[in-house]
Parts: C-alpha cells; structure tokens; sequence
C-alpha cells in the first residue's frame, strides 16, 4: 500500500494536558527569556544610532522641544517623534540613567506583539489544544532580529507593531469582505467600522513612528483586496473615504508643527535625506552605489528575511508554497480555501511578508531591520507549517520545536553576553557606571554643570542634558569670572593637554579645580573618548 501526502491541516490536539501546559510555559518563557537576557546583560545603548533617541527623549524632558526635539542641543530630530513621546514617562519616573526607561516603548511593543499573536493563533485554530498560537507567539522571540529590537532604544520595534496589529486587523476585514456573497455593499456594521478605525490608527501611529514606512500598510490593503478578498473592490471594506484622511491627519499635525518649527529641516532633512535621498540612494543616508544599488542589491531584503529568521524563515517560505498550491479536493483553487478562517488569515499572513520584502526592495537603502514586521506573519506561517502540514514534524516531536525555540535563544544569549560588536567587552556598562556615579555626585548639591570634549556619545543625554558640547569652555569661563562654583564633564583629547584640568590650569592660573568622578579607560570609538572626568571648580570665594 502506497503512503499518501498527509493532510494540509488537521484539528487532532497535538500538544494536550501536560505537553500542553509546558508549550505554554515555553512560549512565556521565550519572551521573558529575551527581556531578561537583554535587560540583565552587558549596555549597548551606545550603539544602532540610539544616542539619537536617548538625546531626543532627554531633550524632550530638559527643554521642552516635544515638536522637534534636538540632540547634542544641535542636531534636529530625523523621524517623527512617537517613540520618544512614549519614553517620556518611563525616563521621568526612573531617571535619565535608566537604560531600561529609554528603552520602555521597544520592550512594550515586542510584549504586544507576541500577546497578539498569540491571541490571533489561538482563535484562528480549530484544534483543540490552541497551540498554534503559543508556537507563533515562541517562534517570534526566538531569532535574532526581535531579540535585538525587542530591547533597543529605537523606533523599529515600535513600528512593528504598529504594522503588525494593522495586518492583523486588515487581515480580518478583507476575511469580512470574502465572505459576503454579493459583494462589499453589507461590508459596514458594528464590527467592519472598529476594525477599519484600528487599522487606519495603526496607519496613523505608524506614520508618526517612522513616517512613509506607514505605506506597507496601504499597499497590503489595495493588493489583498485582490488576491485575499478576490476584488479589487474589497479595498472599499477598509472605509477609506474617512480612514486614510484620519491618517494623514494624525501624521500631518506633526509635519505641521515640524514646519513651524524648522521649515528648512523639514525640506532638506526629513524629505530629502531621509525620504527621497533613502529610497533613490543618492542622498547621505542612501547605498554606497546610489541608485544603482536599486538593482544591485535587490536579493538583500529576500536574503535578509532567510537569514534575520532563521530557523523559522524555511518553514513559514515552504508554508507560503504549501498554501497556494492546488488544492486536491478542488484543482481549480488553491489550498488556502480548504482551511476556512485559519486558511484566510495564514493567506493573508503571507501576502503581508511577500508585500513587506517586496516593497522595501523597491529602496535603494536596505537594512534587515526594516522587514521587522514580517516575521510575525512569518511566525505564524511557520508554526502552522510545523505542526500541522507537510513534515508532520509538530505531531511526531512535539517536543523538538520548543528545544530548538531554546537553542536559538542560547546562542543569543551568549552572543550577547560575549559583545562582538562592542571595542571591548564591558564597553557601554562603563559609560553607563559613568553616567550614574556622577549624577549620584551632583544630585547633592545643585550647581550648573558644562560639557567639554565629549564626544558624540550619549552621556549628555543621560546626565538630563542637550547642550552644544563645543559651547562648555566659554561656559565654565564665564562661570569663573561671575565667581559661579560648578561642575564640568570633560572626556580627554588626543593632543596635549589631555587632561581638562591641566588645560584650564593653563588657561586660568590659580582655579581651583578637582576631580571626583573618573571613569575607566576605554577605546577612542563611536565617539566616545578615551576617559571621561566629572571635575568641581569652586568659585574663589569658596576656596
């Protein structure tokens, strides 16, 4: 007797009582894994460019810019401001040391993202035991690119969500329009305008996170009304004669305030550099090869989702293949109709991924990050696939898919522990031991405190400030004449004097100046000096 292809799907419970119970646990586990690991293991807030977001959120307390806030005091923002906006709070109430405050919004939405993912598997499967969900929500933690994001002071995470809910509730109207037999005239009701209002606010919010990365969302709607809901039609189940003005509103009241604020950055910074400059590569943060990077690097954004979510990229690529192939029962439609609800949204999951690679593509400025959003339709591609399609491996080892979910995390964690990007092992800890044993040193006694020779780093931003550092030796000048005590930060330099104090001795015989806080010796690297020396100089009257 011949063996015969199993079933595309299957409503046996695979994981049931106690196996059940610890998939559960895995899947927590994973994600309390990733925020421990990351929270409890060495700082690398001086690295991805989070200095930017730290000094915005800092600038934002300091000086109230909540518009356009500036890093360094010099640098305007370069992304709409939502993330910091967030932060605020957090950095409020635990202090501008707080590397965890800073990177509050990234840990909030990666905890949302896998609470809603699991929540949309568990609904979606007919088995049983539900266990789709708790493997979509495992698998999404457990691969590089979110074990970084999900703890990082920048607005990719954030954004991801923002564009995971949105496919999710696009996903459910385009479900809704589907199923209606004459068409999309009964597409509105209750339910349709709630979950078009939450998909035009993901729109909105993603807007307001990184500005045009919001248009993922629009192209995912035009194209599933299509190849989702059968129609083009189907797009007008999305309400968009008020949703899409809503969106451009929510964005367009910071644009509007942006161009009050600075018309000139508006022009130049956010639409050329960041926008035209990005997409065509021929602005400073475009491809090394300009625009033809557009075809030269066309590969990366596929290569990058193979490679960013492994192991769970195979899998979720060979359950986009398996769900559109013909189905058996029917030659004429593809097996994604024989799975009913499930079907729809594990279709839908995969027009998303196929619209996010494809799009950011289309950029000639690429990075891994950008396609986070991917990987949690990914997910769930990838857990259905595993447990209930072609290798059977879900019903066979149920067991094995949380052991490699485990091994995964493993060796993330101790490639993070190990710090190979870092100059040198222990390099952002340092900064950050810097940071709050000098803000401990100042808080008992409130004097003016200078910048001088720091560098581009994130120390001005920790200590809760946002001044041009290169303005700090008129400042403590000016400070000495007026007879003001105060306290200076001052890395070293390469050319002698190194040191501060010995410059200023030289400069202002007779100052009464002294160290009080050093901190350790570290690389000259992303801009961060070699030492940096937290100094008191007393007025002459204190002396």
């Amino acid at each position: 007797m011949t063996g015969r292809r199993p079933a595309i799907s299957r409503s046996v419970p695979v994981f049931s009582g106690r196996r059940l119970s610890l998939l559960v646990l895995a899947s927590i586990g994973s994600l309390a894994a990733l925020l421990l690991a990351r929270a409890l293991g060495p700082s690398d807030l001086w690295d991805q460019t989070q200095p930017k977001t730290v000094s915005y959120t800092s600038d934002i307390i300091a000086n109230g810019r909540w518009i356009l806030p500036i890093e360094l005091g010099e640098f305007p923002a370069t992304k709409p401001v939502l993330y910091n906006w967030l932060a605020v709070p957090a950095v409020w109430l635990l202090g501008f040391a707080s590397e965890a405050a800073h990177k509050f919004p990234s840990v909030l939405a990666v905890c949302l993202c896998w609470l809603a993912l699991v929540r949309l598997g568990r609904r979606l499967d007919p088995a049983p035991d539900q266990s789709i969900g708790w493997l979509a929500g495992m698998l999404f933690v457990a691969n590089y690119t979110i074990f970084k994001l999900g703890y990082l002071a920048r607005p990719d995470m954030l954004l991801t969500l923002w564009l995971v809910l949105g496919w999710m509730a696009g996903g459910a109207i385009l479900a809704e329009a589907s199923g209606k037999a004459d068409g999309l005239r009964s597409s509105s009701g209750l339910r349709c305008f709630f979950l078009a209002l939450a998909f035009w606010l993901c729109v909105g919010l993603a807007g307001l996170t990184k500005g045009p990365a919001a248009i993922t969302l629009l192209v995912f709607a035009v194209l599933g009304g299509k190849l989702i809901a059968g129609r083009w039609r189907a797009v007008h189940s999305f309400q968009w004669w008020w949703g899409f003005p809503l969106s451009l509103a929510m964005l367009g009241v910071w644009i509007y305030g942006v161009w009050r604020t600075e018309p000139d950055h508006l022009i130049n910074e956010l639409w050329y550099n960041e926008i035209y400059g990005r997409v065509t590569g021929t602005g400073p943060e475009g491809a090394h090869h300009g625009p033809l990077d557009l075809l030269l690097g066309a590969p990366y954004m596929a290569l990058y989702y193979l490679v960013r979510f492994l192991p769970w990229s195979i899998p979720s690529v060979i359950a986009i293949v398996a769900l559109w192939r013909r189905s058996r029962a029917r030659s004429r439609s593809r097996r994604w109709h024989d799975l009913g609800g499930l079907g729809l949204h594990l279709h839908s999951a995969a027009v998303f991924v196929i619209v996010i690679v494809g799009l950011y593509t289309l950029s000639a400025g690429k990075r891994a990050d950008y396609i986070a959003a991917a990987f949690a339709p990914g997910a769930l591609l990838a857990a259905w696939w595993l447990r209930d399609a072609g290798s059977r491996l879900g019903h066979r080892w149920p067991g094995f898919i949380p052991m490699l979910a485990a091994a995964v995390l493993a060796v993330l964690i101790v490639v993070n522990e190990r710090e190979p990007a870092a100059p040198v092992r222990g390099f952002g800890d340092e900064i950050m031991a810097f940071a709050r044993r000098a803000n401990a040193q100042r808080a008992g006694e409130e004097l003016p405190v200078e910048f001088c020779w720091t560098g581009d780093t994130h120390l001005q931003a920790m200590m809760g400030f946002s001044r041009v550092s290169g303005d700090g030796p008129r400042a403590v000048f000016d400070h000495i004449r007026a007879g003001r005590p105060c306290w200076v930060v001052a890395g070293t330099k390469t050319s002698p004097p190194p040191d501060f104090d010995v410059w200023l001795r030289r400069k202002r015989p007779g100052v009464h100046i002294r160290r009080v806080v050093s901190s350790a010796t570290l690389p000259r690297a992303h801009g961060w000096p070699v030492q940096v020396h937290l100094y008191r100089i007393d007025s002459p009257g204190e002396r």
